[in-house]
């Protein structure tokens, strides 16, 4: 994911949930609104009941990598904010991309007024 695709202000982030359009399943809820930017941008939050330091960046990282695979950033235009539940296991790579493919299928098809 490039620099310029990241929401990385807590401003920003407060602005997003405070929208309060969010899709929800077992271990992702992703909260989103529609930008003017042009391109989408995408903020990741893994609280510290995901563990320590390390394994929070590996899930980072993996969520960065399954963002790339299936979301095209120039096609549409949002903001979205990824928060990770605790129950979210490295070691279930497969089932983790599935759930987050399914939830930005679901977002990424709905047409905002």
């Amino acid at each position: 994911m490039k620099e310029i695709n990241r929401v990385k202000k807590y401003r920003e982030f407060k602005e997003i949930f405070n929208h309060k359009k969010f899709k929800r399943n077992e271990i992702y809820t992703i909260y989103y609104q529609k930008n003017d930017v042009g391109f989408t941008r995408v903020g990741i939050h893994v609280s510290k009941k995901n563990g320590i330091a390390v394994k929070r960046v590996k899930i980072k990282r993996q969520v960065r990598a399954i963002l790339d695979k299936y979301l095209e950033y120039q096609k549409h235009q949002l903001n979205l904010i990824v928060v990770i539940s605790p129950k979210y296991n490295t070691d279930e790579f497969q089932k983790n991309e599935k759930l987050l493919y399914d939830l930005l299928k679901q977002i990424t098809s709905i047409k905002e007024k």
